[in-house]
């Protein structure tokens, strides 16, 4: 049976054209030319094989698609010109290409594959279910196969519209629903406690954010973000949307590091939901549905003041971690509110 993906209550931004998604899987144990290949063969399009540790799928039933060794040394390649003045050469059928492959195999226990996808019409998400098949068939590994894997995938939907009200509600959304996701999703505990990519928000910034009486404007909203949040590492990186609104104040507040990975554009950057490829009955649509709970209760100013309320009563009382009794509380409202998948 078809996996159902719900659609957002915002289906247009503010230009009225169609809202886009775009997605990124890590996943383990395959190898780049393979994986392109048959995710080539499985949705159309034209394969542009840049080296054995990137591919490109051009105009594929999900549009553009890259499929790349996640390790920055691999694909930058700078070891070629060190190993071309030694003689080697890197065409098909050479010793260089044969060595690049030698490591690609070598290194797909240890560094993740990643298929990233340009936007998708939200209307045709579904057909992520021929990728994530194909995927499974190969024998990709998620997050679900090893202690030491920490594989996400990641949603980048465009926001509906580019200003501080829209950009706080979905703030405010997340954090009140934040507890509640990773408690139905079961957030692998690698990711969640060994590793910094999903980070929560610091407790200041909760109680700063979760207020009905914060109405910022853009600069402020931005600042204030920064302030408490001066890196990409949260399970919802707002960092693209803030570069949007204040750019330089974005900048200004990451390390050089950070500075290099983030570029601006009107899109969030969801990190939260595991890869779980090659699990019984997965789907891309378990997490897309949750993400549109938080598009749902960023659209509903009625129901999250009264939710930032309840939250405000009890802050004293409350965690945002799992277990707490917020998730029973949040349940209980967002129940009788009908809103429940």
């Amino acid at each position: 049976m078809a996996a159902l993906y719900q659609m957002p209550p915002v289906l247009l931004d503010s230009s009225d054209e169609p809202r886009r998604a775009g997605f990124e899987f890590e996943f383990g144990n395959l190898p780049i030319a393979e994986t392109s290949s048959a995710l080539c063969e499985a949705l159309g399009g034209r394969l542009e094989t840049l080296s054995p540790f990137e591919a490109i799928i051009h105009d594929s039933s999900l549009g553009r698609l890259k499929v790349e060794r996640d390790a920055n040394i691999l694909k930058a390649g700078r070891y070629r010109k060190w190993l071309g003045n030694l003689g080697l050469e890197f065409e098909p059928g050479s010793l260089g290409h044969e060595l690049e492959t030698n490591i690609d195999n070598a290194s797909r226990g240890l560094v993740p594959c990643e298929v990233v996808t340009a936007p998708i019409p939200l209307t045709e998400i579904q057909q992520l279910d021929i990728l994530v098949d194909t995927l499974n068939k190969m024998g990709a590994e998620g997050t679900q196969q090893s202690i030491i894997y920490a594989f996400g995938l990641h949603i980048n939907a465009s926001i509906p519209r580019l200003d501080a009200p829209t950009t706080l509600a979905y703030i405010q959304s997340f954090l009140l629903l934040h507890a509640w996701i990773m408690e139905l999703a079961e957030t692998d505990r690698t990711r969640r406690y060994l590793t910094r990519y999903i980070d929560p928000f610091p407790p200041e910034y909760v109680q700063l954010a979760l207020d009905n009486s914060y109405q910022p404007s853009s600069h402020r909203l931005v600042a204030d973000y920064m302030q408490h949040n001066p890196t990409r590492n949260r399970a919802l990186d707002m960092l693209p949307i803030l570069s949007m609104l204040d750019e330089k104040t974005v900048l200004e507040n990451l390390s050089p590091e950070e500075r290099e990975l983030v570029s601006a554009r009107p899109a969030f950057h969801y990190r939260l939901p595991d890869c779980k490829v090659n699990e019984p009955d997965w789907s891309v649509s378990s997490a897309w549905n949750r993400w549109v709970m938080v598009e749902t209760l960023a659209a509903d100013d009625s129901l999250r003041s009264e939710l930032i309320d309840t939250w405000q009563e009890h802050s004293e009382h409350f965690s945002l971690l799992p277990n707490s009794r917020w998730i029973a509380i949040l349940t209980s409202l967002l129940g009788q509110k009908l809103l429940l998948p």
